[in-house]
């Protein structure tokens, strides 16, 4: 099963928990950790063939004490394989957190690993649950990535120690055989400076850089769909949409003048749901799109311009791309928290899903539709339902703040 990847944890630019109201995600929807604000300096342009860093151009690579993994890292079980598609949960545990798999089938949630500060730096779960990258800081200024084996339950660092750079948001390919991440060095109080987007191959060898440095800065979001792009953002609140052709090495982007994040992806263009604007607080606000990110254009779906105008904070498609669900906001109402309405491609509403108020994020799976909606003063509940409004059975309830990662499954 292809994982559905919904956010990865942003290394500079990060969306707000109210930002369950606000796309926001790395990819989008709830965020646990508020914005943060960052200068970047100039750089060259991000138009560069894919090529292998020479050796003389490389950053030193240093060993150290530091690089001692087990205080870094902590699993939480010898071993792990999942029998059944589960959702990856990211429990909050500020300043770290604890990723936990919660099955769909209603069994008993695992967690697995513990996370430290700052988990901003991102990981990544392959798609078959096999092995987790993690970005892990071993100093002020930097960072390397380790992989997770879950089946053996052994830990190594799959990149070297460039002392001075920050390597982070780690990416998986479609077969799992190569990891793309992005890299920058701090420039003091002026900012970072971009080094680009790299990839390499699982065993830490063969290490390329497949994008130059942007002005902007660069964070990895994940692949799309056939795996042959590469989902990307521009360092800035509220974030943006970038896809990297991996072949061509022709790059696409949605709109460089505005917030926005993709929330979901089908295989047919136009493919990509794409949330707009409603960052950072206050009453939600953010509109979905629907982007061809082959050809660039698109359109707007729901929003403020609708009638009643709205917010979506989340939205889905079906799992063979016809319809997809949205969590829905009511602007003229006093919530903050709408309920699960499905829709077909142009955006004309069909039906509303029963007692679904207070949705919050929202997947669509071929088992049903997937939400979280408050539980508690502080926790979140996740929660599946029938599409056609039956029974709904609870999956998961956290006391503290909770987000759906992803979807794997063996």
């Amino acid at each position: 099963m292809r994982s559905v990847v919904l956010v990865s944890a942003g290394v500079l630019a990060v969306v707000v928990v109210v930002a369950a109201i606000a796309f926001g995600p790395r990819s989008t929807v709830i965020a646990t950790r508020a914005p943060t604000a960052v200068s970047i300096a100039a750089t060259p342009s991000a138009s560069q063939a894919a090529s292998q860093i020479p050796a003389s151009s490389a950053p030193v690579v240093t060993t150290s004490p530091r690089q001692d993994l087990a205080s870094l890292l902590h699993p939480l079980v010898g071993s792990w394989r999942p029998s059944g598609p589960v959702l990856l949960v990211e429990h909050s545990d500020a300043p770290g957190a604890t990723l936990l798999a919660v099955p769909l089938d209603g069994g008993t949630a695992t967690p697995l690993v513990a996370l430290p500060n700052p988990i901003q730096l991102g990981y990544a779960l392959r798609d078959d649950g096999s092995v987790l990258a993690v970005a892990l800081a071993i100093s002020a200024n930097t960072a390397r990535i380790a992989i997770w084996d879950l089946a053996s339950g052994s830990t190594r660092w799959l990149t070297e120690e460039e002392s001075g750079v920050t390597q982070s948001t780690p990416v998986w390919s479609e077969d799992g055989s190569l990891l793309y991440y992005a890299a920058h060095t701090s420039a003091g109080q002026s900012g970072v400076v971009d080094l680009g987007i790299f990839r390499v191959r699982s065993d830490g060898t063969q290490k390329t850089r497949v994008r130059g440095p942007d002005e902007n800065g660069a964070q990895l979001r994940g692949l799309t769909p056939d795996g042959r792009g590469l989902v990307w953002d521009r360092i800035r609140a509220g974030g943006a949409v970038e896809v990297l052709d991996l072949a061509s090495n022709v790059n696409h982007s949605f709109d460089e003048t505005t917030a926005a994040s993709v929330v979901s992806w089908r295989r047919a263009q136009p493919r990509a749901l794409v949330g707009v604007g409603g960052c950072c607080a206050g009453r939600p606000g953010g509109s979905l799109a629907l982007w061809n990110d082959a050809t660039g254009s698109s359109k707007m779906l729901l929003g403020i311009q609708s009638t009643p105008p709205v917010a979506v904070t989340s939205a889905a498609w079906e799992p063979n791309g016809a319809r997809f669900a949205a969590a829905v906001v009511d602007r003229a109402s006093v919530n903050s928290f709408g309920s699960v309405l499905i829709y077909d491609a142009d955006g004309e509403q069909l039906a509303a899903v029963a007692a679904t108020d207070g949705a919050q994020q929202v997947l669509w799976l071929p088992a049903g539709i997937v939400f979280t909606r408050a539980s508690g003063s502080r926790g979140l509940e996740i929660v599946l339902a029938s599409v056609n409004g039956g029974t709904q059975v609870s999956l998961y309830k956290d006391p503290s703040s909770i987000f759906i990662r992803s979807v794997v499954g063996p």
